[in-house]
């Protein structure tokens, strides 16, 4: 019996797992590849690096917008669901105000893709073009921009502004009694102003690095992206201004 407890035992220890490390916990080595130049060698180490600061850059994006997208939903949730929680809400608005304050940073990092460097290799992407993020049109969907749906997230503060007897033009009117609803309407202003920012820095840079040329993927490129600042999230919250 002690004989078959030991084996059991040590049959049991090989099983078990590898300790958990920040490598395996963060999957880094995966992650350090997955980045895939396509410009030939022969063009040189520096236009194969420029490539993979380019890639490097956008996949740093849509790790993003995939966080903001879960906080998004999480907002959302916590206005309108069973059991609303206003200030759960506002915490996640809160880092999805931080991830675009970032994700603003972020894009000027292109600044550093020199023209001369990125068109060594643009001609290698295909069509590949950053209007093909479906994560960057699930943003815009999450916030009402060129949606077909309102915003789920605003109809949530809505109904929490309902919910406690009260009008927009009220909330802003009275910020002091509002509390938490006039906290999440500024909140969702911020949100508003900061997507509006990200195409708008977009814009410039692509501006920086193309000038006139059409995009990667078919588009007019520039013009064609100055086409989204003619909108804003939540326009209900910009149009109360001109009311006060």
């Amino acid at each position: 019996m002690v004989e078959d407890n030991a084996r059991e035992q040590g049959s049991s220890a090989t099983k078990t797992k590898p300790a958990l490390t920040y490598g395996s916990y963060l999957h880094v080595n995966e992650l350090l590849h997955l980045q895939h130049p396509l410009s030939p060698p022969e063009l040189g180490p520096q236009i194969q690096a420029a490539e993979n600061f380019f890639i490097t850059v956008h996949q740093t994006f849509e790790l993003w917008f995939k966080q903001e997208l879960i906080d998004l939903d999480c907002a959302a949730d916590a206005l309108d669901g069973p059991n609303p929680n206003p200030e759960t809400a506002f915490d996640h608005l809160l880092r999805v105000i931080g991830i675009q304050r970032l994700l603003n940073q972020h894009m000027a990092m292109f600044d550093h893709l020199s023209p001369a460097m990125f068109m060594a290799f643009r001609g290698y992407l295909g069509t590949a073009s950053g209007s093909g993020s479906w994560q960057y049109r699930k943003v815009e969907r999450a916030l009402g921009v060129r949606s077909p749906e309102p915003s789920r997230l605003y109809q949530g503060f809505a109904a929490a502004v309902e919910r406690a007897g009260l009008t927009l033009d009220q909330v802003y009117a009275h910020p002091a009694e509002a509390g938490i609803l006039y906290r999440l309407a500024e909140a969702l202003v911020d949100i508003s102003e900061g997507f509006w920012l990200i195409t708008a820095t977009h814009v410039r840079v692509a501006d920086r690095a193309i000038g006139a040329r059409t995009g990667t993927g078919g588009t007019s490129g520039v013009s064609y992206l100055e086409e989204a600042l003619k909108l804003k999230a939540f326009p209900e919250l910009w149009d109360v201004r001109t009311r006060l």
